[in-house]
């Protein structure tokens, strides 16, 4: 894990690595297949895909359509995609956990949609996996908090929206600039 130095609410990036083969080096990805933003105003303050690779896979948990997302994504973070023919999704995570009845908790949402998206294994192992340790880790808390995290596994892999990027967003440039030369210095 990488922290930001702020604690509460800081940027964290969590490097995983998967291999058939036992992992012994400690190190961060620098080129990875999978990027996820957690917190879609993210992509306005940090550079999200410099370390994607080329047709590496994003996933943007947001509230927006297709249609905003295409409209609300910075230009610079288009023409990565395009340059990176990289594959583009959205998952609202907030809306799915609250129906699942897990209030802002979108982990098991957002994990579900990792496996469903990475094939780093099969999706029907990766869920027996995750719903075996639902059972383990929620147990005690009674049956209700188990269910409503087992629905979040199960949505999170339903509601993964692809957004195709058009080779035309490599050359996505910035709105113009606000005219400011009647504001005071």
């Amino acid at each position: 894990f990488e922290y930001d130095a702020k604690k509460s609410f800081g940027v964290t990036k969590s490097h995983l690595r998967f291999s058939d083969y036992p992992i012994r080096s400690t190190h961060f990805v620098k080129m990875a297949d999978f990027v996820a933003c957690h917190n879609p105003t993210y992509i306005y303050h940090y550079d999200m895909l410099s370390e994607l690779k080329d047709g590496g896979t994003f996933l943007l948990n947001c509230a927006w359509t297709p249609a905003e997302a295409e409209q609300k994504l910075p230009a610079r973070m288009r023409r990565q995609l395009a340059e990176k023919k990289a594959k583009l999704y959205i998952i609202d995570a907030g809306a799915i956990a609250r129906e699942c009845g897990l209030g802002g908790h979108i982990n098991m949402v957002l994990q579900s949609a990792f496996f469903h998206l990475t094939g780093v294994l099969p999706v029907e192992e990766a869920v027996g996996y995750m719903k075996a340790g639902i059972k383990k880790m929620y147990g005690a808390k009674g049956d209700d908090v188990v269910q409503h995290n087992m629905d979040a596994v199960d949505a999170g892999g339903k509601h993964i929206v692809e957004i195709p990027v058009p080779a035309d967003w490599a050359n996505a440039t910035d709105d113009v600039a606000a005219d400011k030369s009647h504001l005071p210095p």
